[in-house]
Order: C-alpha cells, then structure tokens, then sequence
C-alpha cells in the first residue's frame, strides 16, 4: 500500500506549489503579518512545523471550513500562528500558550482584523491545540482537524478519534482503508471572512 496522502485534498500538494507567490491563501495572512510572526527568524520557516506546514494546516482548514461551516479568516490565522513560536521540532509545550500570547499581541496592534468572537476562538486555539481532544466550536474544530490532518507529514496516520468535524472523521477513516480512493475536495474561490 502507498504511504497515505497528505491534507484533506489528497492531492499531497505543498505550500508555493499550490499558492504561487503568496504564502498563505486567505486574505487575512498580510505581508506584514507573516513577517511579524516569523519575527525575522528564518528557522521558523523550516523543519516539521514550519511553513510548509502551516501552509497546509491552512489548506486543510479552509477546505474544513468551508465543508463544516467554520471562519476561514480564524482557520487562517491559526494556521500562520499556532506552531510560529515553537523553539524547536521536539518537546515544547509552552509553544501553544506563546502562540496564543502573540495573536493578542498582534490584535493590540490592530494586524489581526478579528472582532472579540474572532479573537477568544483563534487565542483558545493556538493555546490548547496540543492539549485538548475535542470541541463543540466548530472554528475551533476545524483549527484543530487541519493541524492533526497533517501528522502524515511525521510519518503518523490521522487517527479519527481525535478528530472533531465529519469531514476530517471521513477523510482519515478512508486514509485507513486498503487502496481507498480519496475524494478530492476543492477550495472555493470565494472564501467567507474574506
């Protein structure tokens, strides 16, 4: 059997392949607020949760999104911050809450376009993605699902209990099944929270 594929899409698609010059899709993800969250340290730009990474955590989300009715300017935005301040590709736990920090901080200065709904769900998100299984918030589902979607990358299979939305459930429950034909799913040219 051939190694799973990655991101809800199946295609296996990575980041300036699908994306072209820009870095992240969605609007939302502005040249400046991608410099401030790699706050000038190329290293995050690299390795297991660096860009490539993020790019597909936001391929993912946007499509979850879409599928289960989830903000794709949060799903976005968590994608860009959830693992930027990671000091390392190992053991740090703290990362989550730093990430968390740096979105108020990013808020404060007005580079985050979020009302306070917007905020609490991307803050909880980056705080807990590595902490918590499940949630009844579908932004935060979605945030959720689009990282774990992405653990084919660590050479680990999604495993569907410790997803949230119904799509990310199918989509690794088929990726279990021998010679399974993904479905593939496109992203919608008109992104809501645009």
């Amino acid at each position: 059997m051939d190694r799973p594929q990655r991101g809800v899409e199946g295609t296996g698609s990575r980041g300036s392949e699908v994306m072209g010059d820009r870095h992240f899709q969605h609007p939302v993800v502005t040249d400046e607020l991608f410099t401030r969250a790699i706050d000038g340290i190329p290293a995050r730009m690299h390795g297991m949760h660096g860009l490539p990474h993020w790019q597909m955590v936001e391929r993912n989300g946007l499509i979850l999104a879409e599928k289960e009715g989830g903000d794709a300017r949060v799903v976005s935005l968590f994608a860009l911050l959830h693992d930027s301040r990671r000091i390392n590709d190992d053991a740090d736990p703290e990362h989550g809450p730093r990430a968390a920090a740096l979105a108020k901080q990013l808020h404060a200065e007005g580079l985050l376009p979020l009302d306070e709904t917007q905020l609490s769900q991307l803050v909880y998100a980056c705080e807990h993605h590595t902490d918590e299984i499940h949630t009844g918030d579908i932004t935060i589902a979605c945030c959720w699902d689009a990282d774990r979607l992405d653990l084919i990358r660590c050479g680990v299979e999604p495993d569907p209990e410790y997803l949230n939305t119904g799509t990310a459930i199918d989509k690794a429950g088929r990726s279990h099944q021998p010679e399974a034909e993904l479905p593939t799913m496109q992203i919608s040219a008109n992104l809501p929270g645009a």
